[in-house]
């Protein structure tokens, strides 16, 4: 990935305005959404807050494709394009409905979980949203 230095730069100046402390990177955030969707793939481990706050990754990488001052800058396709690839793949695996309170207000990744998990991720979800899936 061509990940030009004003870009990623730009990246780190967006998510630093939106209270996100320093250490911020486009590339961190990518490999940690990456690793997120690879974790969900094999079914996810860990409990439904911790879900939710897992997706935060994928909320900061929103901010920085739709801040339009970093979309003409060497780097930003090539990131975009990235990102898509992860999303698609999440799109795959993510492919039970929850019906959240106010769906407007969040992004699609928010409105999908896996379709296996375990016992304890499968047990919140028919609790809080009465949905099933596999558990490994």
């Amino acid at each position: 990935m061509d990940s030009g230095t004003d870009f990623l730069q730009g990246y780190e100046q967006v998510q630093f305005m939106a209270g996100r402390g320093e250490g911020v990177s486009a590339l961190r955030d990518l490999a940690s959404w990456r690793e997120f969707v690879a974790a969900c793939g094999e079914g996810y481990d860990d409990v439904l807050p911790e879900y939710f706050h897992d997706l935060r990754v994928r909320d900061a990488i929103e901010r920085g494709l739709a801040e339009h001052s970093l979309m003409g800058m060497r780097g930003f396709k090539d990131f975009s394009r990235a990102v898509h690839i992860v999303d698609e793949r999440f799109r795959e695996i993510a492919t039970v409905r929850i019906a959240l309170a106010d769906p407007k207000v969040f992004s699609w990744w928010h409105h999908v979980v896996p379709g296996r998990g375990s016992e304890e991720f499968a047990r919140d979800l028919q609790l809080h949203f009465g949905v099933t899936i596999e558990i490994v």
